[in-house]
């Protein structure tokens, strides 16, 4: 009975840490939104893709600030491949997820780049922050379920 339990609970707590099909879909679309918007230096869309609270941040910093963060003019050239998933943690509701990215232009790349998926409501609706972001501790996030 106790080899049973022990895989019941193991089990469950490989399941605990997937997503549905649903919510993998919502993701991967998003994803491929701010990929798209940051390559294509889209302000708006980058912005709109972006975790409430990076922007809201960046907001208060004052208008250059701001469009100096999302449509970043001294990153010409610069881009977002690959998005290679790494991880994912939960609590309640908060889902994130890890994934390296490739971040450079044609010629080089910062393989170590990692981005953050964030859903506050179980994969329903999901925002994302660049690791400096993400580890900002003035930007105020309700978890931060990774660590440097």
């Amino acid at each position: 009975m106790l080899k049973f339990s022990n895989f019941l609970l193991v089990l469950l707590l490989a399941f605990s840490c997937t997503l549905s099909g649903e919510q993998e879909n919502k993701l991967n679309k998003q994803l491929s939104k701010y990929i798209k918007a940051y390559n294509s230096n889209n302000t708006l869309e980058y912005a709109g893709l972006s975790h409430p609270a990076v922007v809201r941040y960046y907001t208060a910093l004052g208008d250059t600030n701001f469009i100096t963060h999302f449509s970043n003019p001294e990153e010409k050239g610069v881009n977002l491949y690959n998005p290679l998933f790494r991880d994912m943690k939960s609590q309640g509701n908060w889902i994130e997820r890890k994934y390296t990215i490739e971040k450079g232009s044609a010629d080089e790349y910062d393989k170590e780049y990692e981005l953050y998926a964030i859903s506050s409501d179980a994969g329903n609706n999901w925002f994302f922050l660049l690791e400096e972001d993400y580890f900002l501790q003035k930007i105020p996030l309700k978890h931060r379920l990774f660590s440097k």
